[in-house]
């Protein structure tokens, strides 16, 4: 029984998760220090900069814990989903960047498992921050045609939580003490990730990204190790609007419990991304 309960708590760890919607600034004008954003014509920009971007990862999880492998696709998991929503937002200035990532959901489902009914519910929070800085950037706005390139670095940590409610019956037809059962538990860490971010813009309206991030390090009770990678394209639809599609995985292994009793889970989760941004 223990093993069946970890397997369904052990669902909560899809993340959608979007890291590659970020502002490219150039410091060309050595008296202001003029911000630049993607797609944007020079004499257009500003110092400061606001994204909002609503997005979905439709992803898929593989999960080992211990010898005991789950697959779940993308279908699996939103059968799980009574109600979710993820936000990208960014304020940039000049070279310096803050952005936040917010994923919330609420799952649960009704599992019957031999003779044991469960009933699992779970708030999770995903907030992941980080501070970045443009290293290099050249772009190029000749013949009125922007292209170049541009290398972000980051620093900054993702909180996970979640609240978990487990309640364990039996079948009506079979009567045995200490049932029903019910598990409560609160699962909180936090994770300091780094990682770079590079952007190939190609023209005025499509620009390529490549984002990495890794972190963790088994410092406190965070991830023994966490890493990401993204890939998308992102097409401008006006100056206020852009659409983003592409493709994102990670792996977070963790540990828990110890000496004979203790547990490594290793969590891969990919699949595509798509979303859009509002440009302030």
């Amino acid at each position: 029984m223990k093993t069946s309960i970890v397997k369904y708590l052990l669902i909560i760890t899809f993340i959608f998760n979007l890291s590659t919607i970020f502002s490219q600034e150039k410091d060309e004008d050595k008296e202001t220090g003029t911000a630049e954003t993607e797609f944007i014509d020079k004499e257009k920009r500003k110092d400061w900069t606001f994204k909002l971007a609503p997005y979905a990862w439709l992803a898929g999880t593989a999960t080992d814990v211990g010898s005991d492998k789950i697959r779940q696709s993308f279908n699996d998991l939103t059968s799980l989903t009574n109600f979710g929503f993820q936000m990208f937002a960014q304020a940039k200035y000049k070279k310096w960047s803050l952005s936040t990532n917010l994923t919330y959901a609420k799952l649960g489902d009704e599992v019957v498992e031999g003779p044991l009914l469960i009933d699992f519910a779970i708030d999770q929070i995903i907030l992941d921050t980080k501070l970045g800085y443009t290293l290099i950037d050249k772009i190029d706005f000749g013949d009125n045609i922007i292209r170049g390139w541009t290398m972000e670095a980051t620093i900054g940590a993702i909180y996970w939580f979640n609240d978990v409610n487990v309640d364990v019956d039996l079948d009506s037809n079979i009567d045995l003490p200490n049932f029903p059962i019910n598990i409560n538990e609160k699962l909180e860490y936090v994770d300091l990730v780094v990682g770079t971010n590079f952007r190939i813009i190609l023209s005025k309206s499509v620009l390529l990204g490549l984002s990495a991030n890794i972190g963790g390090f088994g410092i406190g009770n965070s991830s023994t190790l966490y890493w990401d990678l993204s890939f998308v394209n992102t097409f401008k639809v006006s100056d206020l609007l852009t659409v983003t599609a592409g493709y994102k995985t990670f792996t977070d292994k963790t540990e828990s419990g110890e000496g004979e009793d203790k547990i490594k889970t290793n969590i891969k989760t990919f699949g595509p991304l798509i979303g859009v941004s509002f440009n302030l």
